[in-house]
Protein backbone atom coordinates (compact mmCIF):
# COMPACT_ATOMS: atom_id res chain seq x y z
CA UNK A 1 0.00 0.00 0.00
CA UNK A 2 1.34 3.39 -0.99
CA UNK A 3 1.81 6.08 1.59
CA UNK A 4 -0.65 9.03 1.38
CA UNK A 5 2.33 11.34 1.33
CA UNK A 6 3.63 9.66 -1.84
CA UNK A 7 0.22 10.07 -3.44
CA UNK A 8 0.30 13.80 -2.73
CA UNK A 9 3.79 14.04 -4.28
CA UNK A 10 2.57 12.30 -7.44
CA UNK A 11 -0.42 14.66 -7.63
CA UNK A 12 1.83 17.74 -7.29
CA UNK A 13 4.13 16.42 -10.02
CA UNK A 14 1.16 15.86 -12.31
CA UNK A 15 -0.10 19.40 -11.76
CA UNK A 16 3.35 20.85 -12.39
CA UNK A 17 3.57 18.82 -15.60
CA UNK A 18 0.30 20.20 -16.86
CA UNK A 19 1.44 23.83 -16.22
CA UNK A 20 5.10 23.44 -17.14
CA UNK A 21 4.76 25.20 -20.53
CA UNK A 22 2.57 26.22 -23.45
CA UNK A 23 1.64 24.18 -26.43
CA UNK A 24 2.70 25.29 -29.91
CA UNK A 25 -0.92 26.10 -30.75
CA UNK A 26 -1.24 28.40 -27.73
CA UNK A 27 1.96 30.26 -28.65
CA UNK A 28 0.78 30.71 -32.24
CA UNK A 29 -2.61 32.03 -31.08
CA UNK A 30 -0.94 34.60 -28.82
CA UNK A 31 1.35 35.71 -31.67
CA UNK A 32 -1.60 35.98 -34.05
CA UNK A 33 -3.58 38.15 -31.61
CA UNK A 34 -0.52 40.36 -31.02
CA UNK A 35 -0.01 40.82 -34.78
CA UNK A 36 -3.67 41.75 -35.31
CA UNK A 37 -3.54 44.33 -32.50
CA UNK A 38 -0.28 45.73 -33.88
CA UNK A 39 -1.75 46.02 -37.40
CA UNK A 40 -4.82 47.82 -36.04
CA UNK A 41 -2.85 50.23 -33.85
CA UNK A 42 0.07 51.03 -36.17
CA UNK A 43 -1.74 53.53 -38.48
CA UNK A 44 -3.09 55.47 -35.50
CA UNK A 45 0.34 55.51 -33.87
CA UNK A 46 2.03 56.74 -37.06
CA UNK A 47 -0.57 59.48 -37.52
CA UNK A 48 -0.05 60.62 -33.94
CA UNK A 49 3.73 60.59 -34.44
CA UNK A 50 3.54 62.68 -37.64
CA UNK A 51 1.16 65.13 -35.95
CA UNK A 52 3.62 65.55 -33.09
CA UNK A 53 6.46 66.14 -35.55
CA UNK A 54 4.48 68.82 -37.42
CA UNK A 55 3.49 70.60 -34.22
CA UNK A 56 7.09 70.46 -33.02
CA UNK A 57 8.29 72.06 -36.27
CA UNK A 58 5.80 74.92 -35.83
CA UNK A 59 6.92 75.41 -32.23
CA UNK A 60 10.57 75.52 -33.31
CA UNK A 61 9.79 78.16 -35.96
CA UNK A 62 8.02 80.26 -33.31
CA UNK A 63 10.91 79.77 -30.85
CA UNK A 64 13.47 80.88 -33.46
CA UNK A 65 11.49 84.03 -34.22
CA UNK A 66 11.09 84.70 -30.51
CA UNK A 67 14.82 84.25 -29.94
CA UNK A 68 15.61 86.67 -32.79
CA UNK A 69 13.33 89.25 -31.20
CA UNK A 70 14.98 88.83 -27.79
CA UNK A 71 18.42 89.13 -29.38
CA UNK A 72 17.43 92.42 -31.07
CA UNK A 73 16.22 93.79 -27.75
CA UNK A 74 19.31 92.54 -25.90
CA UNK A 75 21.74 94.08 -28.40
CA UNK A 76 19.57 97.19 -28.84
CA UNK A 77 19.81 97.00 -32.62
CA UNK A 78 18.07 95.46 -35.61
CA UNK A 79 18.57 91.69 -35.97
CA UNK A 80 17.17 89.40 -38.67
CA UNK A 81 15.97 85.82 -38.79
CA UNK A 82 17.10 84.32 -42.09
CA UNK A 83 15.33 81.51 -43.95
CA UNK A 84 17.11 79.56 -46.71
CA UNK A 85 17.25 76.10 -48.27
CA UNK A 86 19.93 74.07 -46.53
CA UNK A 87 22.92 73.50 -48.80
CA UNK A 88 24.25 70.68 -46.61
CA UNK A 89 20.85 68.97 -46.30
CA UNK A 90 18.95 68.89 -49.64
CA UNK A 91 15.21 69.22 -49.25
CA UNK A 92 15.50 70.87 -45.84
CA UNK A 93 15.10 74.50 -44.79
CA UNK A 94 17.38 76.26 -42.32
CA UNK A 95 16.29 79.17 -40.14
CA UNK A 96 18.78 81.02 -38.00
CA UNK A 97 19.26 84.07 -35.81
CA UNK A 98 21.82 86.27 -37.57
CA UNK A 99 23.08 87.72 -34.31
CA UNK A 100 26.37 89.29 -35.67
CA UNK A 101 24.73 90.29 -38.23
CA UNK A 102 26.62 89.29 -41.39
CA UNK A 103 23.99 87.23 -43.33
CA UNK A 104 26.22 84.16 -42.84
CA UNK A 105 25.33 81.15 -40.71
CA UNK A 106 28.08 81.07 -38.07
CA UNK A 107 28.74 78.08 -35.79
CA UNK A 108 27.67 79.96 -32.66
CA UNK A 109 24.32 81.16 -34.04
CA UNK A 110 21.07 79.46 -33.09
CA UNK A 111 19.49 77.53 -35.96
CA UNK A 112 16.81 74.97 -36.77
CA UNK A 113 16.47 72.51 -39.66
CA UNK A 114 13.02 71.80 -41.08
CA UNK A 115 12.51 68.63 -43.10
CA UNK A 116 10.00 65.92 -43.95
CA UNK A 117 8.35 66.00 -40.52
CA UNK A 118 7.41 69.66 -40.94
CA UNK A 119 8.68 72.16 -43.50
CA UNK A 120 7.76 75.64 -44.72
CA UNK A 121 5.36 76.06 -47.63
CA UNK A 122 4.42 78.89 -49.98
CA UNK A 123 0.95 80.24 -49.25
CA UNK A 124 -0.36 79.09 -52.65
CA UNK A 125 -0.17 75.41 -51.63
CA UNK A 126 -2.20 75.84 -48.40
CA UNK A 127 -6.03 75.63 -48.41
CA UNK A 128 -8.26 78.41 -47.10
CA UNK A 129 -5.54 80.90 -46.14
CA UNK A 130 -8.14 83.64 -46.42
CA UNK A 131 -10.16 81.88 -43.72
CA UNK A 132 -7.15 81.87 -41.41
CA UNK A 133 -6.43 85.55 -42.03
CA UNK A 134 -10.07 86.50 -41.41
CA UNK A 135 -10.06 84.62 -38.10
CA UNK A 136 -6.62 85.66 -36.89
CA UNK A 137 -5.89 89.17 -38.11
CA UNK A 138 -8.97 90.59 -39.85
CA UNK A 139 -8.16 93.19 -42.48
CA UNK A 140 -4.45 93.62 -41.71
CA UNK A 141 -2.15 92.80 -44.65
CA UNK A 142 -0.07 89.64 -44.57
CA UNK A 143 3.30 88.49 -45.89
CA UNK A 144 4.34 84.88 -46.50
CA UNK A 145 8.15 84.68 -46.10
CA UNK A 146 9.53 82.48 -48.89
CA UNK A 147 11.12 79.14 -47.91
CA UNK A 148 13.41 79.67 -50.89
CA UNK A 149 15.14 82.64 -49.26
CA UNK A 150 13.83 85.45 -47.09
CA UNK A 151 14.39 87.27 -43.81
CA UNK A 152 12.38 88.87 -41.03
CA UNK A 153 13.82 91.89 -39.20
CA UNK A 154 13.21 92.96 -35.61
CA UNK A 155 14.12 96.43 -34.40
CA UNK A 156 15.69 97.33 -31.06
CA UNK A 157 12.24 97.47 -29.42
CA UNK A 158 11.37 93.96 -30.59
CA UNK A 159 8.84 95.03 -33.22
CA UNK A 160 8.87 93.63 -36.75
CA UNK A 161 10.60 95.93 -39.22
CA UNK A 162 8.79 97.40 -41.10
CA UNK A 163 5.66 96.87 -38.94
CA UNK A 164 3.14 97.03 -41.78
CA UNK A 165 1.88 93.46 -42.08
CA UNK A 166 1.57 90.08 -40.37
CA UNK A 167 4.18 87.49 -41.38
CA UNK A 168 2.61 84.04 -41.80
CA UNK A 169 4.75 80.89 -41.91
CA UNK A 170 2.86 77.86 -43.26
CA UNK A 171 4.05 74.30 -42.57
CA UNK A 172 3.03 70.76 -43.42
CA UNK A 173 4.47 67.27 -43.21
CA UNK A 174 5.94 65.97 -46.45
CA UNK A 175 6.04 62.50 -44.90
CA UNK A 176 2.33 62.55 -43.97
CA UNK A 177 0.32 65.31 -45.71
CA UNK A 178 -2.87 63.89 -44.23
CA UNK A 179 -2.10 65.36 -40.80
CA UNK A 180 -2.91 68.84 -42.11
CA UNK A 181 -1.18 72.18 -41.72
CA UNK A 182 0.25 74.57 -39.15
CA UNK A 183 0.63 78.34 -39.37
CA UNK A 184 2.91 80.54 -37.27
CA UNK A 185 1.72 84.15 -37.26
CA UNK A 186 4.19 86.89 -36.39
CA UNK A 187 2.37 90.12 -35.52
CA UNK A 188 3.90 93.55 -36.19
CA UNK A 189 4.45 94.00 -32.44
CA UNK A 190 6.52 90.80 -32.30
CA UNK A 191 3.89 88.60 -30.63
CA UNK A 192 3.28 85.11 -32.01
CA UNK A 193 0.32 82.81 -32.64
CA UNK A 194 0.19 79.18 -33.79
CA UNK A 195 -2.80 77.84 -35.73
CA UNK A 196 -3.72 74.34 -36.89
CA UNK A 197 -5.81 73.09 -39.81
CA UNK A 198 -6.94 69.81 -41.31
CA UNK A 199 -6.42 69.05 -44.99
CA UNK A 200 -9.55 71.05 -45.89
CA UNK A 201 -8.21 74.21 -44.26
CA UNK A 202 -10.47 74.40 -41.19
CA UNK A 203 -8.31 76.60 -38.96
CA UNK A 204 -8.27 76.65 -35.16
CA UNK A 205 -5.98 78.52 -32.77
CA UNK A 206 -3.46 76.38 -30.89
CA UNK A 207 -1.88 79.18 -28.86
Amino acid sequence: MECPENERVYELRAVRGRWAGFSLLEVLMVLLIAMVLFAIGLPAFLRMWHTIQLSDAANRVADTLRLTRYEAIRQNKSIECIIQPSGANPGMTVMWVDSNPNTTLDPTEQRILLGNGGNLLPAGSVPNTSGLIALAVGTVGTTNPSPGGSAVWFDARGAVKPPTSVNVFYLNSLAAPEVGFRAVLLMPTGSLQIWSADTSGNWTAVR
